[in-house]
């Protein structure tokens, strides 16, 4: 999981001196910290996620799919009236890297109707799908008006050999004032990120640590 660590905490931190104009931390001497959930909405994981913000208080930011968003804009909606925010994460996950410059586009702009359509408000965030971020797709948001939200805390959540106690420790081994953390909510990951973010946390909350939404 040292490989993990580096590609996914210590490579976006690097890169932040680069591409300043994308959001990878939350400038902060306090204890705070943001979670974001990738990949949702998903019967599996979705609901698990509300009801263990509610058990701390807590806020989060979700990164939603268009055409997941369209087939449960009930799931959609829940989250946005609990107080967390919903951001912009295509409407089918494609390689940005692998598609023609309309095509991602499009996927941007289709995704966004059915945000706004379901919570009727202007989406503001917008994610990558994999963290790959084009010229024209920062273009966009820049037009937009979605700020293109990265991360400095990878968690590892994704990998099929990942555990809850190998999430668990990559994420509080990363985790510093401001610190935007990516996990996921899709079936791949529904066996142990629920279950790893109840612990994390837990012990955060322990340590004064306070957790709120972009």
């Amino acid at each position: 999981m040292n490989l993990v660590y580096l590609v996914g905490t210590r490579i976006p931190r690097w890169a932040a001196r680069i591409y300043p104009d994308l959001l990878w931390r939350i400038p902060t001497q306090s204890k705070i910290v943001y979670f974001t959930f990738d990949d949702g909405p998903t019967p599996s994981g979705t609901s698990q996620y509300l009801d263990i913000l509610a058990r701390y208080d807590a806020r989060a930011s979700f990164f939603l799919l268009g055409h997941r968003a369209e087939s449960d804009p009930g799931l959609v909606r829940a989250l946005f009236e609990a107080g967390h925010t919903i951001g912009n994460h295509t409407y089918s996950h494609p390689n940005p890297w692998r598609i023609t410059e309309a095509a991602l586009l499009d996927e941007l702009e289709r995704a966004t109707g059915v945000l706004e359509d379901i919570i009727q408000q202007p989406i503001r965030w917008m994610r990558p799908p994999y963290g790959y971020f084009t010229r024209p797709m920062r273009a966009w948001c820049r037009h937009r008006r979605q700020r293109l939200t990265m991360w400095d805390v990878g968690s590892g959540d994704f990998l099929p050999s990942a555990t809850h106690q190998q999430v668990e420790r990559l994420v509080l081994k990363g985790i510093r004032p401001g610190s935007i953390v990516v996990l996921h909510d899709n079936p791949r990951t529904t066996e142990r990120t629920p279950q790893s973010f109840a612990n994390i946390l837990s012990c955060l909350r322990d340590k004064g640590w306070h957790f709120a939404a972009l």
